[in-house]
C-alpha cells in the first residue's frame, strides 16, 4: 500500500478530538519550531544590544499586554467556554469587544503621559504604539484559537498557524536588511505588521456572530479578570524582570545574551504548551464530570515526559548556543539548565491552577503570584549584583518551585473545600520526578567543559531510553487513551 494512502487511512480512523489533539500539539511545535529556527539568523543580523532591545521589547510586551487586554483569553475564557457552552458566539463577540474597549482607554492614558512612561521604560513613542496595537491584535488571535480547541476546529487554526509562522521571520528578515540604523526597530515593526494583516479579520468575524457589548459578559470577564491582574501582572514580572532588570543594572548586550538563553530554553515550551492546549480543557471536563482519578496519573506520564525532554534540551545546550549564535552569545550556556527547569516548575504550576480557575479563586491566584513576583525581584536586585547575569537563571528557578509548591497548596485547599477532600495528585510522584530532573541536570552541567564524559553520558540515557522504549510507548498509548 502506498505510505501515503496508509497514513491517510489511519488519520482518518481517528476520532475528531484525537486529530484535533494532535493537530494542536503539531501546530504549536511548528510555530514555535520556526522562532526558534530562524533565531541564528537575528543573532547574526543583530548586534548583542540590538537583539537585546528587541528582547526588552517583548518583554514590556508582555507585561503592558496584562494592562491592555486583562489577559481575556486566558483560562477565563476557556472556562466560560464550558460554563456558556451554548452561548459562545456571544461570549467570543463581546470579550473581543471589551478587550478592544480597554486597549482604546489603556492608549488613550497613555498618550499624554507618554513622554514620561518612554523613558521609564526605554522606548519611543512608535515602539510603545507598536506593543499596544500587538497586545490587541494578539487577543484576537488567542480568543479566536482557544474558541477553534475548544470546539476541535483544528484546520483553520493550522493554516493560519503556518501562514503567520512563516510570514513574521520572513518579513522580519526584509525589514532587516532594508535598514542599516534601525534593525531592531524594523524587527520589531514588520512583527506588528504581520499580526495586525492576519489577526484584524478575526475581530470582524467576532461581531458577525454577536455583539460588541453584552453586560452579562462583560460583568463576569471583569469579574474574573480584574482580581486576577495581580496575578498576571507578577507572573509576567517573574518570566520578564530578569531581562529588565539585567538591562537595568548589567548592559543591554548582556540582556541580549540571558534573551537568547531564555529563548532556548523555553523551547521547552513546544512541548509544554502544546500540552497545555489539550490539557487545561481536558482537566476542566474531567472536574466537570467527577472524574477526579483519572487526572493524576496522566500529570505525572505527561510531567516525565517534559522532564525526558528537558533534558535533552539541557544535554546539548553548549552546541545549540553555538549553531544559533556566534561567539559572543556562549556564555549563555551556564543559564539554560536553570531556566529549562523553571518551565518545567511553570508546567507543574499550570496543573495546580487548573483548580483555582475552575472554581474561581482568583484570590488564591493572585496571592501566590503577588508573592513570585516580589520574591524574584528581591532575588534578582541582590543576585544580579553579586553574581551578574546568570545569577537570574537561579532566581527564576526558585521562585518557579516556590510558585509550585504555594499552588499546590491552595489546590489541596479548594480540594477540601469542594472535592470532599479527594487527592488527586501524590506528592512523593510529583518530588520524585521533579527531584531527579534537577540532579541529572546539575551532573550534566557539571560535564559541560568535558565533552568526551557529556557524550557518554548522553550515550547511555539513549540506551536505557532504547531498552526501556516498550514502557515509554505503552505509557504514551496509555495516556492517547485516556485522552
Amino acid at each position: 500500500m502506498n505510505p501515503i494512502k496508509k497514513y491517510k487511512e489511519k488519520w482518518n480512523s481517528l476520532s475528531l478530538p484525537v486529530k484535533a489533539s494532535l493537530a494542536f500539539v503539531l501546530c504549536s511545535f511548528f510555530q514555535r519550531g520556526i522562532s526558534t529556527l530562524t533565531t541564528p539568523i537575528f543573532t547574526r543580523l543583530l548586534t548583542t544590544e540590538q537583539y537585546g532591545y528587541y528582547t526588552i521589547f517583548n518583554s514590556w510586551l508582555e507585561i503592558v499586554s496584562v494592562f491592555t487586554t486583562l489577559k481575556l483569553a486566558g483560562s477565563v475564557f476557556q472556562q466560560a467556554l464550558v460554563k456558556f457552552d451554548t452561548r459562545r458566539d456571544e461570549l467570543s463577540a463581546s470579550t473581543a469587544g471589551l478587550g478592544t474597549t480597554i486597549t482604546l482607554l489603556v492608549y488613550c492614558i497613555y498618550l499624554p503621559l507618554r513622554s514620561l512612561i518612554n523613558n521609564l521604560l526605554g522606548m519611543n513613542t512608535l515602539i510603545m504604539t507598536c506593543i499596544f496595537v500587538a497586545s490587541w491584535a494578539t487577543l484576537m488571535f488567542e480568543l479566536w484559537a482557544d474558541r477553534q480547541r475548544n470546539e476541535y476546529a483544528y484546520k483553520p487554526l493550522v493554516v493560519l498557524t503556518i501562514i503567520t509562522s512563516i510570514a513574521k521571520p520572513l518579513f522580519g528578515v526584509i525589514a532587516v536588511l532594508a535598514t542599516q540604523e534601525y534593525k531592531a526597530e524594523a524587527r520589531i515593526i514588520s512583527l506588528v505588521a504581520v499580526e495586525v494583516a492576519a489577526y484584524s479579520w478575526l475581530f470582524i468575524s467576532f461581531l458577525r456572530k454577536g455583539k460588541y457589548y453584552n453586560k452579562e459578559f462583560w460583568k463576569y470577564s471583569l469579574s474574573l479578570n480584574i482580581p486576577l491582574i495581580p496575578h498576571y501582572l507578577t507572573r509576567m514580572i517573574l518570566n520578564q524582570s530578569d531581562r529588565l532588570m539585567i538591562k537595568s543594572m548589567v548592559g543591554l548586550s548582556e540582556a541580549g545574551i540571558y534573551g537568547l538563553a531564555h529563548s532556548l530554553a523555553w523551547m521547552l515550551t513546544l512541548v509544554t504548551q502544546a500540552v497545555l492546549n489539550t490539557m487545561n480543557p481536558w482537566i476542566f471536563q474531567r472536574i466537570k464530570k467527577e472524574e477526579y482519578h483519572r487526572i493524576g496519573k496522566i500529570s505525572y506520564a505527561i510531567l516525565t515526559v517534559v522532564a525526558i525532554a528537558g533534558m535533552g534540551l539541557i544535554s546539548i545546550a553548549p552546541e545549540i548556543v553555538k549553531i544559533f549564535a556566534p561567539k559572543d552569545y556562549y556564555s549563555a550556556i551556564w543559564v539554560i539548565p536553570p531556566l529549562v527547569l523553571s518551565v518545567f516548575f511553570l508546567f507543574m504550576y499550570s496543573l495546580f491552577a487548573c483548580f483555582e480557575y475552575y472554581f474561581e479563586k482568583s484570590n488564591f491566584l493572585m496571592i501566590a503570584s503577588t508573592i513570585g513576583g516580589v520574591l524574584n525581584i528581591i532575588l534578582n536586585y541582590f543576585f544580579i549584583k553579586l553574581y551578574g547575569f546568570i545569577a537570574a537563571g537561579y532566581t527564576t528557578l526558585f521562585c518557579y518551585i516556590f510558585y509550585s509548591v504555594v499552588h499546590y497548596i491552595f489546590m489541596r485547599k479548594i480540594q477540601k473545600e469542594n472535592l470532599e477532600n479527594v487527592k488527586v495528585y501524590n506528592p512523593m510522584i510529583i518530588i520524585g520526578i521533579s527531584g531527579a530532573f534537577m540532579i541529572a541536570a546539575a551532573i550534566m552541567m557539571a560535564t559541560y567543559n568535558l565533552i568526551a564524559v557529556r557524550y557518554g553520558i548522553i550515550f547511555v540515557g539513549l540506551v536505557v531510553l532504547f531498552t526501556k522504549r516498550n514502557t515509554i510507548m505503552g505509557v504514551i498509548k496509555e495516556v492517547r487513551s485516556k485522552n
